[in-house]
């Protein structure tokens, strides 16, 4: 189901390409979280005391308007914090601090939603990891009889997993949106570039034991082939599909993605450093935001190329968490 962005009532450029950091982003965002932008974006005014009271006004609407229901975190492929040995690593803990979702379950808690992350396989084959996705959602919600249905937020190979449970186990009853971020819908040709070159490291680790199966997932040949197998059902089941893309210029891409940036840069054009603009997109009717950040940035990390553009951590990751916080102020309008 085709989803009206957020923000629909402000310019495209306004949208479409709108700073974690500026404020009247953040100010519009806040404001107007829900489907169809029900709240007025014009801002500017001019009494104090009557913006006060609007201001006000406005986040009780907003309050009145959150969702009831679960949403889920869903994690892209090699999810980097569980090869970490702190506790703040764990799913579902009360300290998320080098969670691969940094601080965004415990910032959207505390703004009064229900969260939970869902592990998956490492980098097990999509038809595992959808499996496992689903079998997770079903323990949280204790297979759908604390809440009916659930809303997913999920990074990278998080929303591919997320829509091939969705059909494989036809939980569109179950499922009332899914928001995809730095998802390669459409493949990345950094994914081709690696098979290409590294595809028998894939075969040698499974005569290991070690699965990694899911990138080839990831391939541009192989999402062509499964967005044409899903495009009936995903045109017809009712759930709300969104999507964000991030994009940045090399000099602001975390340094360890420059090869990669580069990559895709000279076959798909602008990306995030691993997703192109388009593939994120997925289809631009789907399409929510696109917003200022690196893959990285996109789960709540700051790296150390925001700071070569003058850019503070603390400053730049509460932007993101703040973020988050609008984005699921909005599902409400969803359901």
């Amino acid at each position: 189901m085709t989803a009206p962005g957020l923000f629909a009532g402000l310019s495209t450029f306004d949208v479409r390409r709108s700073s974690f950091l500026s404020s009247s982003f953040s100010l519009r965002h806040a404001l107007c979280p829900m489907r169809y932008a029900s709240l007025p974006c014009s801002l500017l005014i001019p009494n104090p005391p009557s913006c006060i009271l609007y201001l006000v006004s406005c986040i009780l609407h907003v309050s009145w308007k959150m969702t009831n229901l679960p949403i889920i975190l869903a994690h892209g492929i090699c999810p980097f914090h569980r090869l970490l040995p702190f506790s703040s690593c764990r799913d579902n803990g009360r300290d998320d601090r080098f969670h691969y979702f940094r601080k965004i379950r415990s910032t959207l808690m505390g703004s009064g939603f229900t969260v939970f992350h869902v592990g998956v396989g490492w980098s097990s084959s999509l038809e595992k990891r959808a499996l496992d996705l689903r079998n997770g959602i079903l323990r949280v919600t204790d297979s759908f009889t604390r809440w009916p249905a659930v809303h997913i937020i999920a990074h990278s190979m998080g929303g591919l997993d997320a829509r091939y449970m969705i059909c494989r186990y036809r939980m569109e009853k179950s499922v009332v949106s899914l928001t995809t971020i730095g998802t390669p819908h459409l493949g990345t040709s950094y994914a081709d570039w690696g098979l290409r070159n590294f595809s028998f490291l894939i075969d040698l680790a499974g005569s290991l034991g070690l699965d990694l199966s899911g990138f080839r997932a990831l391939a541009r040949l192989e999402c062509e082939r499964r967005n044409l197998a899903l495009a009936d059902y995903e045109e017809e089941n009712g759930v709300v599909y969104r999507t964000v893309a991030g994009v940045q210029p090399r000099s602001r891409i975390f340094k360890h993605f420059h090869f990669a940036h580069g990559i895709v840069l000279s076959e798909e054009g602008e990306n995030d450093g691993l997703v192109s603009l388009k593939s994120a997109k997925w289809k631009e009717e789907y399409l929510l935001d696109i917003v200022d950040a690196d893959h990285l940035n996109q789960i709540g990390w700051w790296d150390s190329a925001e700071a070569s553009a003058g850019i503070g951590k603390e400053e730049f990751e509460r932007s993101i968490r703040e973020w988050y916080v609008r984005l699921a102020m909005g599902l409400k309008g969803l359901e």
